[in-house]
Formats: structure tokens, sequence, C-alpha cells
């Protein structure tokens, strides 16, 4: 291995009076060709070297022209080049010129062609191109640098434990800005690994190192969602603020892992954390703008999920810290204009969503429309949707979604809440169509930003597609989101209740379409989970009668057909002027009766059922006219019988002629004249 020698070691030596003229001389840049060629038994390279040097580190860049006269001495000197190219690194570092770093790279360049296996010109080679990357925003400098580092790895063999951490940490940095550019994962990866094979090589390293290296796992943990990479960061930063716990950019950092941690997890002891990391930060350094910011998005996510009043209102107090700090920042004015119009919503307040209107307007006027200010005003106008339920709202919250995205197409949240737009229209407009578009936008959201809310909302969106469709794949489709929302967010199932009922909906709902007492078994163990996380979860004992009727019909068994009448009481007990649910238990109890063999018991369930039909019909519900239809059939009463079907014919009520045909409840009546003098008329 060649001998390395370093700028900042300049020896300085006694010369003769033959050597003090020569400093004279070159001093003046005046006749030094011509006075060096006199000199006998001297080192002229290694002199013209020191003298280039010494100009260099006192800004002069003339110390070029010494460098270039003393490679014409010694032009096959592989470590008098390094150190050129040191120097001249230094020097372009500190005046931020092109040049100069395109200089050093020549020398790097030549010295490695004299030698192959200089190791330290191969790594300063590619620090230099990294810096060039740095300065001038130049991608191709970073790949450059990385086939230097490359060539570097296969000669580190016999370098000290300290220059390989130095040398792995800044191929790791080069590999981080590749993977900025990429977005590829493995090229993440790879900058990860070198961080961690640094580790190897020193374990002390300097604070600067842990925050790099938790930044990383941060960043590769959002990509890949990843639990274990996020709780990685938040070790090293730990490992930062063990050094020195007044460092504020641990702190925040750290507040900043614990926050999108939170928002992966929704666990509440991540968020408390968070909020007590930020809360450090910002005592170190009040001043802060983002730490400020960071820590309101933290409460305003957290307010707007929970329905928090309190967080929301902490929300804006921080957003205010932040203004006042830097009344022309942004992203502060569209989270305050978001906590607003949230916090305006949830205490029915409209002067808050006008007021949080009139942020969006001020982040306008400041600086101009952009993706972010029509994101806050689109937020704004769905808040006014939803606060005065009026559709034009939601309609004109989607053209600023959509003018958002006309600037930046990339903006995950954007195409996000237009999908969602859409789907509340559907659902306000009884339009199946609009959930088909309001897909397309959620796939968009996915694939920019794998979140479980995103996969979540796009299964109910795709559940009332297959409702309306009958539609076995977008069923099956529907459940795959369901469960990748699960997989992503494994807490889920302790946390997020209305998620595992809409999931155990659609597993009824495929019960249904693929007469699976599997699936319905599998729902009805969910809806318990339910009950357990929120025993007054609404009309949760109505849908568990349901899926239980839903059983028994298929199996013909009399068992589930009980245990859903023991529900529908507890659910009436709660609601009883629920039309609805009158009329599914009176067909349960039909079912029922269908299959008891003792004459007495059946008719008794039959009474019981026309009793609760009765009930229903009088809150309303005109579906039950042509059920009561079938339940006379049933009991041989065929002047009510047909008496209801033209009931159920006036209300519109009638299912489509061939099920009428078809129904089985409908056999005995059938038979009889009248019912076919009815059938000619529908057909008239």
């Amino acid at each position: 291995m060649v001998k390395k020698h370093s700028i900042n070691k300049i020896k300085s030596r006694e010369k003769s009076k033959t050597q003090d003229t020569c400093n004279k001389q070159v001093k003046s840049g005046s006749g030094l060709s011509s006075f060096i060629f006199e000199i006998d038994n001297f080192n002229h390279s290694e002199f013209l070297q020191r003298q280039g040097e010494k100009r260099l580190l006192q800004g002069e860049a003339k110390g070029i022209a010494l460098f270039e006269l003393a490679t014409k001495f010694d032009s096959e000197n592989p470590i008098m080049l390094y150190e050129q190219g040191i120097a001249l690194l230094e020097y372009g570092t500190e005046v931020k010129v092109k040049k100069y770093l395109l200089l050093a790279n020549k020398s790097f360049k030549t010295a490695t062609k004299l030698d192959p296996g200089y190791f330290a010109a191969w790594q300063a080679w590619g620090k230099t191109l990294a810096l060039l990357g740095n300065l001038f925003g130049e991608y191709h400098f970073y790949l450059d640098a990385k086939t230097k580092y490359e060539k570097a790895l296969n000669l580190i063999n016999g370098n000290s434990s300290d220059v390989l951490a130095s040398f792995y940490w800044q191929y790791g940095g080069i590999m981080n800005e590749i993977a900025t550019h990429s977005k590829e994962v493995f090229d993440l990866t790879k900058a990860l690994e070198a961080h961690s094979q640094v580790l190897a090589y020193n374990e002390d390293m300097p604070i600067k190192f842990w925050q790099d290296y938790g930044n990383l796992s941060l960043k590769l943990g959002a990509q890949i969602n990843d639990v274990r990479l996020y709780i990685k960061a938040i070790n090293c930063f730990k490992n930062g603020i063990a050094k020195s716990i007044s460092n504020c950019d641990c702190w925040h950092y750290m507040g900043i892992a614990l926050a999108e941690l939170y928002e992966l997890t929704y666990d509440e002891d991540h968020f408390c954390q968070g909020n007590e990391c930020f809360t450090n930060a910002a005592k170190l350094n009040p001043q802060n703008v983002p730490i400020w910011k960071d820590w309101a998005k933290l409460l305003k996510n957290s307010g707007k999920r929970l329905g928090d009043v309190k967080r929301l209102h902490s929300c804006i107090e921080k957003c205010h810290k932040a203004y006042s700090c830097n009344r022309k920042d942004v992203e502060t004015l569209i989270i305050w204009s978001e906590a607003l119009s949230h916090l305006g919503l949830i205490t029915d307040r409209l002067d808050l969503i006008y007021e949080g209107n009139n942020k969006a307007v001020e982040a306008e006027d400041k600086f101009s429309l952009s993706t972010e200010t029509y994101y806050a005003f689109g937020l704004n106008l769905f808040a006014l949707g939803k606060y005065h339920d009026d559709v034009d709202y939601y309609y004109q919250a989607i053209e600023k979604f959509q003018e958002g995205l006309s600037i930046c197409r990339i903006n995950h949240k954007l195409w996000f809440h237009l999908g969602h737009t859409y789907s509340i229209i559907a659902d306000i407009e009884c339009d199946f169509s609009l959930y088909q578009r309001s897909g397309k936008f959620y796939q968009k959201a996915i694939h920019l930003h794998q979140s479980s809310a995103y996969y979540f909302e796009y299964a109910c969106s795709l559940v009332k597609l297959s409702e309306a469709h009958q539609d076995k794949n977008q069923l099956e489709l529907a459940l795959a989101n369901f469960e990748e929302a699960f997989n992503l967010q494994k807490n889920a199932v302790y946390l997020r209740p209305e998620w595992l009922y809409e999931y155990a909906m659609a597993l009824d709902l495929k019960g249904d379409v693929c007469d699976d007492e599997k699936l319905y078994i599998k729902a009805l163990e969910i809806l318990k989970r339910v009950i357990m996380l929120d025993p007054e979860f609404p009309e949760i004992h109505y849908k568990i009668a349901l899926i239980y009727s839903h059983l028994g019909e298929l199996i013909e068994e009399g068992e589930a057909h009980h245990r859903a009448i023991t529900h529908y009481k507890i659910a009436y007990q709660k609601n009883e002027e629920n039309d609805l649910l009158l009329l599914d238990w009176a067909l349960t109890l039909i079912n029922l009766a269908q299959i008891t063999p003792i004459t007495e018991d059946r008719e008794q369930l039959w009474k019981e059922a026309e009793y609760k039909l009765i009930q229903s019909a009088k809150l309303g519900n005109t579906e039950v006219f042509y059920h009561l239809a079938c339940l006379y059939s049933l009991m041989m009463h065929y002047e009510r019988a047909i008496y209801h079907l033209e009931r159920a014919e006036q209300f519109d009520a009638l299912p489509p002629l061939d099920e009428v045909l078809e129904d089985e409840w409908l056999e005995n009546l059938r038979q009889t004249e009248v019912f076919r003098s009815f059938i000619n008329h529908l057909q008239a």
C-alpha cells in the first residue's frame, strides 16, 4: 500500500540560501521556471507541491499553477497527485466553485491510474463527486461517486477501523442520495446496510451519524411500512440524545419518528412519547418553525381521527407559535386551515370552518395557488359539504382537488380525498357509477402511498359497488383490500371496531353470494370482537341477528334462528322505531316457522311475524306489504294475501315479476284463480 500524506501536515524545513531565494521568486512569481532549473540536488516537485498547498490554504488560486509545475517534475508520483487532489477538494469545498472540484477529480483519476490499488484516492474521488452532486444538484455525480466507492470497497483490507467506519458512512450517504432520485427500495436498503456496517468498526460514532442512520431507517420504514425500522430510527435518535441531552435536532427527529409510527399503529403510547419529544425540542429551540409545524401535524392528525377537540385546539396553538416565528411559511397556514375545518365540524361551529377558509386564502395571497393551497381549499369545502349536507360543496371540493393535481400528480392526499368525496356523493345521489370513479382515485393514492386507511376506504367503496352490481369479483377485491389494511395496521383488530364491522359485513355479503356457512361464522366471530371493543357500537346486535338469520336460512337450523331472535330483542330495546329491524325480525320468524314441525308452534311464530310486519308498516315501511302477502299465503289466507299484493303494487314495492312467480312462500297462492288474474293484470 502506498504511504498517504495529508495537506494539513505540511513540514517546515530549514533550507539553504538557495531555497530562500527560490521562495522569494515563487512568491513574486517571476523567473520561476528558469530559476528552478539552475538548482542542483533539490527536490523541485516536493517544494512546488508544498508551496501550492500553502497558497490554497491561504485562499489563493495561484497554488494550482504550482501544482501543474510540480507534476512536470514528477508526473508518475500517485502520492503527490493524491495530495494535490485533497488540497483542491478542500479549496473547492470552501469556495464552492465547480472547476476546482473537477480539477481534484482529475488528480484522483491520474493517481488511481498510476496506482489502481490506492484506496484513499478512490475514496477521495468518490467523496469529491458526491460533493459536486450536493453543490450543483447533478444526479450523475452520485452515480459516478458510487462507482468509485465500489472500487475502493475491494481495497478495504489493511485499513484502520476509523478509516473504514468513515468510508461506510460516506458510502451510505451517497446511496441515500441515489435512492432519493431513484425511489428504489434497493438503493435505500444499500444505504442502510452501509450505515449498519459502520458500527462493526466503531460503535462510538458522533451525533451526526446517529441522526443520519435514524433518518435513513425512518425513510425506508415509511417506504415499506415496516414498524421495526421506525423503532430502529427511534433508537438511533435515543443514542444521539445519550451523547447530548440538549441536542435539539435529535429530540425533533425522534418526535417525527414517533409521529409517523403513531400514524401507522395508532398506539396512544407513541402519541404521548412523540408529544414529549416535541415539547423538549421546542424548549431547546423555541424559534424553530419546523418543530412547531411537525408538532402541530401530530396533534391535527390525532385530533381529526379521534374527534378530539382538545388536541385540535392544541394544534391551533402550535400553529400560532410557528406563525409568530415566520409569517411567510405556507405549510403552517395549511395545517392551521385544516385543523380549523375539522374543529368546526366536530363542534358544529360554522365560524371555525370559515376561519379555516380564511387561512387558506391567506396562504394563497402570500404564496399564490399551489398544490397545498388547493388541498386546503378542498378540505374546507368538504367540511362545508358535511356541515350543510350539501352535495354542491362536495363538487366544489372535487374541483379544488383536481386543480391541485394539475400542479402535482404525485400528491397522494389529493387522490385519496378525491376518491373519498366521490364515494360520499355516490351515497347521497345513489349513483353507483361514482363508486367506480372513486375506486380509480383510491388506487392512485394507494400506488403512491400504502396507507391502511386508504385500503380500508377503497374496500368499503368496492363493497357498495359489488352490492349494486351483484359482482362477486368486486367483492373478492374488497375483502383483499380489507385484509391488506389489517396487515398494514396489525393492531387495528384492537383499536378499530368500525373496520372490523365493515369487514364482517363484507363477509356476510360473500356468504350470501357463495352460500358458505364458514363465512357467516367468521363474520359473527368478528362482530363479537366488536362488542368486546365497543359494547355500544351502533346497531351491532341488529347486524349479528341478521347474520344468524342468514346462517339459519342456509343450514335450516332452528338454533341459529333462535340466536338471531335473541339479538333482535336486544336491538329492539335500544331502538323501537327501526322499521327495517322489525321487518327482518319478522322474516326470521317466518323462516323458523318453516322448519318447525309442530303445527301449534308454527302458527304462533306466524302470528308473531304478522304483528312485527304490521308494526313495521305503521312506521312507514312499504316493503312490508309484499311480505305480508307471502305470510298470508303460507297461512292460506288468500284474500288477505291478494289484498297486500295489490297494496305492494300501489306503493311500487313489488319485486321483479320473475321473483314473484318463483317465490316459495307464494306457492299456495299461485294455485288460485285470483292470483292468476293479478299476474295477468301485471303483465297487461
